[in-house]
């Protein structure tokens, strides 16, 4: 019997795998000009559908590697950094590059994610 459920664990995990893999190549089909553009111009508004997919498929990311947008001062300045597993770890510094614009440092973190699928299963 434990054989059995570790086999369907295996399984589990080959086809959530597959499944991953599919749709990653699903959604870079979905990168185009115009949607990075329909981010741009409106990173927190309604998206269409293909950006809706996309943007929940980074939402669901898992937690440690992932880009986010790290406020150095409220309102004010912005920069990208990574996540880290460890509770204490700090969050990694991507390029140093800091943001006085909110939605300009969004759109950023976006174009990081948006490389991130890109480069997957290639």
């Amino acid at each position: 019997m434990a054989g059995e459920t570790a086999a369907h664990h295996d399984r589990d995990k080959v086809y959530r795998e597959r499944f991953e893999e599919q749709l990653r190549a699903h959604l870079r089909t979905l990168i185009t000009p115009a949607l990075i553009e329909e981010y741009r111009a409106s990173p927190m508004g309604q998206h269409s559908d293909d950006l809706e997919r996309v943007l929940n498929y980074f939402r669901r990311a898992p937690f440690e590697g992932k880009y986010v947008l790290f406020e150095l001062e409220a309102n004010r300045k912005y920069k990208i950094v990574t996540t880290t597993a460890e509770a204490e770890g700090l969050p990694q510094d991507v390029d140093g590059t800091v943001y006085t614009d909110k939605n300009a440092a969004l759109h950023a973190v976006f174009l990081k994610r948006v490389d991130a699928l890109m480069a997957s299963d290639s």
